[in-house]
């Protein structure tokens, strides 16, 4: 959250008009919100999904799970590798 406060103020400190500044900033906060970063509901049958999306948004490392189990840490691994070989192939 701290990444984005200062990115909006960068964004409300540009040279542009004051308008073109503030729509610039709500059209943004808009489109942040729906990032699993900001806001993200959990639950039980979604667990895994969350988890990926804030590892491909950034917002988390595979690392950051050394703590939770070596079941959890070898489904994530296998969903991103999925994912990986996903995207390779449509290359």
């Amino acid at each position: 959250m701290d990444k984005l406060c200062q990115e909006y103020i960068e964004l409300l400190s540009g040279e542009t008009n004051p308008s073109e500044r503030f729509w610039q900033l709500d059209k943004r906060i808009k489109e942040d919100k729906r990032s699993p970063g900001v806001q993200l509901q959990m639950a039980r049958t979604n667990f895994i999904y969350q988890i990926i999306s804030l590892i491909n948004d950034g917002m988390i490392t595979v690392g950051d799970l050394e703590d939770f189990s070596d079941e959890l840490k070898d489904t994530v691994n296998a969903f991103l590798e999925r994912q990986n070989w996903s995207y390779s192939e449509e290359e």
